[in-house]
């Protein structure tokens, strides 16, 4: 794994290597685009909101931003995660072997030294806003982490509901999606208040889809792939990577506490 590793970070080509991803990331907004234009009822939304997410790493890794690599990281890693789980859960299906393979090649196309040369190693940003090696990777981190849960998060809060959760659980599941997505854009403006409502989302989705999970099992013992349950899993997942992006910015929080206390 190491020497994997080393070779990824020596390997050249890294225009080309963008152009790739990219062209893997329009690929997926042309496909939800489509699918939400077919959509059964209720799914319409959340096929959109997957668009755009996967737009917004598009336009980030095209223009070189330097937040695109990690937000468009995390997305290709969601939906490797997602595919490995779901041929594990079903068995093989090729299209969710596509699904996945499209996704880790946009993960191992953004990775490596020379490819953060040109993203998160920009010395503008960096001086800008007084960052050092250790602070740019904390925040790759937490911000590709942040990115992973979107996916799973947008198909849960959009995604149609059982009658019975009643609106009060759908107005819920919005309000989180929505605090999550403005907590990643403060996270890119470096911004401190982005980390407490990152972990307040975080904390709400843990209710949220635990409460929509065991609400799944009561109406049907025993129904571990029913999308009803599979999409309260999805929230659980998500609710598991905002709680790994906390946690870079965890212990600097702690002891600046400590500090003030003193």
């Amino acid at each position: 794994m190491r020497n994997l590793v080393e070779r990824l970070n020596d390997i050249g080509f890294e225009r080309t290597r963008r152009a790739l991803a990219g062209l893997f990331l329009s690929l997926f907004i042309t496909l939800y685009l489509m699918v939400s234009l077919n959509a059964p009822p209720g799914w319409g939304p959340a096929f959109i909101a997957l668009a755009a997410c996967y737009l917004v790493a598009f336009l980030g890794v095209v223009a070189e931003v330097f937040w695109g690599r990690w937000f468009a990281s995390g997305l290709g890693w969601s939906g490797l995660m997602v595919a490995v789980f779901s041929l594990f859960m079903i068995g093989w299906s090729p299209p969710l072997a596509v699904y996945g393979a499209l996704h880790g090649l946009v993960v191992v196309a953004l990775t490596g030294k020379k490819m953060a040369g040109r993203y998160d190693l920009q010395a503008g940003w960096r001086e800008r806003y007084g960052m050092d090696e250790f602070a740019v990777a904390r925040l790759r981190k937490t911000v590709t982490r942040a990115a992973a849960s979107l996916p799973s998060l947008i198909l849960w809060a959009l995604g149609p509901k059982n009658p019975s959760e009643g609106m009060v659980a759908s107005a819920a599941a919005i309000a989180v999606l929505l605090l999550a997505a403005a907590s990643l854009r403060g996270m890119v403006l470096l911004r401190s208040w982005s980390i407490l409502t990152t972990a307040a989302a975080a904390a709400g989705l843990w209710v949220l889809g635990s409460f929509s999970l065991s609400f799944s099992l009561s109406q049907i013992p025993g129904s571990l792939w029913l999308p009803d349950t599979a999409l309260a899993g999805g929230a659980l997942l998500a609710a598991a990577a905002l709680s790994f992006a906390v946690l870079p910015f965890a212990g600097p929080a702690i002891r600046f506490l400590r500090v003030r206390r003193s």
